[in-house]
């Protein structure tokens, strides 16, 4: 209320500061104008004078009162002419001219009058003067149009300023509500976004009924957008959405914080058994199958709960918390429900404690590359891959399977592909100055280091600075990870492929959309996962699988990779199968810079 009281205020003083700003422009044209006709008025009354006296100097000359009088009396055609005289040279009268007074009026007395002397000449000497007064009447009426019609003007004008100003101003104020509900709310969903459930969650915090928080995550929510394509993904979140909004119960709020993710906070909270009963109508109701464009869409849901305050006492806990059990959920089986336990609250301050050593970590340089090689059949590198390893000063050796996730969930992943970038520059410039011939380097992209277009700048502006060429790297893109923009035109995927850059697609067959991956992506290489290769020799149905991939790889010309390979047996399965390369423990760990120097150094088999 506050807030329309202060515009409509400010509307009227914008108003009465335009009115005051046109007033005085029209002042000071009429100021300008009225001298103007004033000048005007002189001129035609000298014009005036100098005609008629000019007609009564032969009357001065020979003395004939009648013929003045009669010249004089023509003057009466100018309504505006109140009086003459036509004087002799020595200043006597010599005839008179006065306006009736039935033809003069109040207004030519309010109006004043302007008078002028004009000398009377004939044959070049002065023989009398003439004195002419007229009404400034006709000026005043003059000045008055013409102030009538300036306001008229002005008024005009400021009425379409004011109306245009008015459309503007609503259109700002929109804008502004809009911005302003951006701000809070999502714009697909009409939920409430992550800010504004933070506002509720230090409220409900607060609360004496306390509050619970749930967060779900859609399970399948990917495959929906790849198969369907992204606007049945927009329908399942629309969906979604809604029937969050009829579960919720009168107080509670539903939200939409990212992506698939979506948070229900409940106030006051119920006891248990009752959320217990919520959570199961919850994955009930988000599981009933949406029917978009001709298919019906699955949707499967992970929840993890929370209590506040008891086990968050700030909004940033409860989301951190919340998200842990998610995750836990998901770890059991997806599609179900997991209360925040102190063991997942152990494992959160761990996972919080990783994350913070990894951020100092890439600002010390803790990290550094090591190297597994590529062998063709007859054992001869032919590739490199490049992993990241960290060492940390006190716990030692960090497996990537502990920070890798962690760095990707955080938004480090960029950093850390950054960095590893840099020291792959370091370590190519170091073989090249010992004289060895490096193969090409094969290094991981995550989809989560090229999601935002700042990402991907500094992504390609680190290729150009560091001058990694097509030939010293190529990049493995995770299958699982199913990088979401490869149906758009500008996709990074294929921005990079148009550099020049080969491609690999890493863990080959553990996805759902392998052969949708190799019809899209055309990549240099495939890499078929550990999973088919390891025991391959002992296996019909493996043999029969990876045999498969390797024939449809090498029917549309792509390399095949093995990966994993540690038993001599798989080997020779392989190589009789046509796979081209191989890797895995079986022929050699990933190594370090030096050791990788040494095995390049050796003479290459024949």
């Amino acid at each position: 209320m506050n807030a329309k009281i202060f515009d409509t205020v400010e509307r009227w003083r914008e108003l009465a500061v335009s009115l005051t700003v046109l007033l005085v422009f029209a002042l000071l044209l009429s100021a300008m104008q009225f001298w103007r006709l004033q000048d005007r008025q002189r001129e035609d009354l000298r014009l005036q004078a100098g005609i008629v006296g000019q007609t009564a100097s032969a009357a001065l000359v020979f003395d004939s009162r009648e013929d003045a009088a009669e010249i004089l009396q023509a003057l009466q055609q100018n309504p505006a002419t109140l009086r003459a005289q036509l004087l002799k040279r020595d200043g006597s009268v010599f005839t008179i001219y006065v306006r009736p007074p039935a033809q003069r009026s109040r207004l030519e007395d309010w109006a004043g009058q302007i008078t002028l002397v004009e000398p009377v000449s004939a044959n070049g000497q002065v023989v009398g003067t003439l004195v002419l007064s007229a009404s400034r009447l006709p000026m005043w009426g003059d000045l008055a149009q013409f102030i009538g019609a300036t306001l008229a003007t002005l008024t005009a004008t400021a009425a379409l300023a004011w109306l245009l100003s008015k459309r503007l101003r609503v259109r700002m104020q929109e804008a502004q509500r809009r911005t302003r509900y951006l701000a809070r709310f999502d714009a697909l969903t009409d939920l409430p976004n992550r800010e504004h459930l933070r506002l509720l969650l230090d409220q409900a915090i607060t609360d004496e009924g306390g509050a619970a928080l749930l967060l779900l995550d859609l399970d399948n929510f990917t495959q929906i957008n790849d198969q369907f394509g992204h606007a049945a993904g927009d329908a399942a979140l629309q969906a979604t959405g809604q029937r969050l909004r009829q579960l919720c119960r009168p107080g509670d709020a539903a939200a939409r914080l990212s992506a698939d993710e979506f948070a229900v906070l409940l106030t006051p909270r119920p006891d248990a058994a009752s959320l217990q009963a919520f959570a199961v109508q919850l994955q009930i109701g988000l599981t009933q199958p949406l029917f978009f464009d001709g298919h019906w869409l699955h949707l499967r849901a992970s929840t993890g709960a929370v209590l506040l305050p008891e086990q968050a006492g700030t909004a940033s806990d409860a989301l951190r918390c919340a998200d842990a059990a998610m995750r836990q959920a998901k770890l059991l089986g997806k599609d179900g429900f997991q209360m925040f336990t102190p063991q997942l609250g152990e494992q959160l301050q761990s996972r919080i404690a990783l994350e913070n050593d990894l951020r100092a970590g890439l600002i010390e340089g803790q990290f550094h590359l090591a190297y597994q090689p590529q062998y063709d059949a007859q054992r001869r590198i032919r590739g490199l891959e490049a992993l990241a390893r960290w060492q940390h000063p006190e716990r030692g050796p960090v497996s990537p399977a502990a920070f890798i996730p962690v760095a990707e969930s955080s938004g480090m992943i960029v950093d850390l592909g950054l960095a590893m970038l840099a020291r792959l520059r370091e370590d190519l410039d170091r073989w090249k100055a010992r004289g060895l011939r490096c193969p090409p380097v094969a290094i991981n992209l995550s989809w989560e280091q090229c999601r935002k277009p700042q990402h991907r700048e500094r992504f390609l502006q680190q290729l150009k600075t560091l001058q990694l060429t097509p030939l010293e790297v190529e990049f493995e893109l995770t299958e699982s990870l199913n990088f979401e923009d490869i149906d758009k035109p500008d996709s990074f995927v294929f921005t990079l492929q148009g550099l020049g850059y080969g491609l690999a697609i890493d863990d080959f067959g553990t996805g759902y959309s392998s052969l949708a991956y190799l019809r899209r992506l055309r990549c240099k290489k495939i890499k078929i996962d550990r999973l088919f290769v390891h025991g391959l020799a002992a296996s019909d149905d493996s043999r029969m699988l990876v045999e498969s991939m390797v024939r449809v790889a090498h029917a549309m010309h792509m390399t095949v990779v093995a990966e994993g390979v540690e038993l001599e047996a798989d080997e020779a399965a392989l190589v009789a199968m046509g796979c081209d390369l191989m890797q895995g423990f079986g022929l050699c760990r990933p190594e370090s810079v030096s050791h990788i120097e040494a095995l390049l150094s050796e003479p290459v088999p024949s």
